[in-house]
């Protein structure tokens, strides 16, 4: 299975590669970190707390995020959650450091063959130290996701649109934000949760429109 799990593995880095190969040097890297204790029959609620980091081309920490959440399994293909949301962006002078209270639903769509689809709807409330004004914003995220073969790997698709709904002084525009699209490759060893691909992200700024290639790196752990 290893042996297997290489050879997807490099012909997926080079797949998602030559998709932007005039933008690699640019990338950054998302690292993103997940406890959770998953909900039981007894008691339909799962705790998750959730870590990311991103890195710069030259190693150094652009960002760092915290966000605990709770939530609440309604049946089998409709989960419940919300949350707060720490993040400080690492730049001269003051570091900027954002608050945020969010609400979402994950939901299962539908099945086709073994490729199962799913959404995510998530309303957000961004606040920014020494600013005014609360920054509303809805995210709507559809993934496929199907296994590969025999091998324990699955391939992931996910697309995300982020449209703010109330403009604010200090940077949150409303209309179209971003738009995150991913590509990338899911299994599990050692009992941990592992997954690594591709973010494109489109950032909408009008005239001054930014196309960023990232690489995303996650690991996961459920008790």
């Amino acid at each position: 299975m290893a042996a297997r799990m290489h050879r997807y593995f490099a012909t997926f880095v080079a797949l998602t590669a030559s998709l932007a190969p005039s933008a690699m040097a640019e990338n950054q890297i998302w690292t993103n970190y997940e406890l959770k204790k998953e909900a039981t029959a007894g008691l339909p609620v799962e705790l998750t707390l959730n870590g990311e980091v991103r890195f710069e081309p030259d190693g150094e920490v652009e960002q760092f995020v915290l966000r605990p959440g709770v939530a609440y399994a309604i049946n089998k293909r409709l989960k419940v959650s919300g949350g707060y949301r720490y993040g400080q962006t690492l730049q001269e002078g003051p570091d900027l450091i954002e608050h945020r209270l969010w609400q979402q639903a994950n939901y299962a769509l539908t099945e086709i063959g073994d490729a199962r689809i799913a959404g995510r709807t998530r309303l957000e409330q961004r606040f920014r130290e020494g600013e005014s004004g609360t920054g509303w914003r809805i995210r709507q995220q559809l993934s496929l996701e199907h296994p590969l073969a025999k091998s324990g790997i699955r391939f992931a698709l996910s697309n995300e649109i982020i449209i703010g709904l109330v403009e604010t002084d200090w940077g949150n525009p409303d209309g179209l934000q971003e738009n995150r699209a991913r590509a990338s490759l899911r299994w599990t060893a050692g009992g941990v949760g592992w997954e690594a691909g591709y973010l494109n992200q489109f950032r909408n700024g009008g005239a001054d429109d930014q196309t960023n290639d990232h690489i995303f790196l996650g690991v996961s752990k459920s008790f």
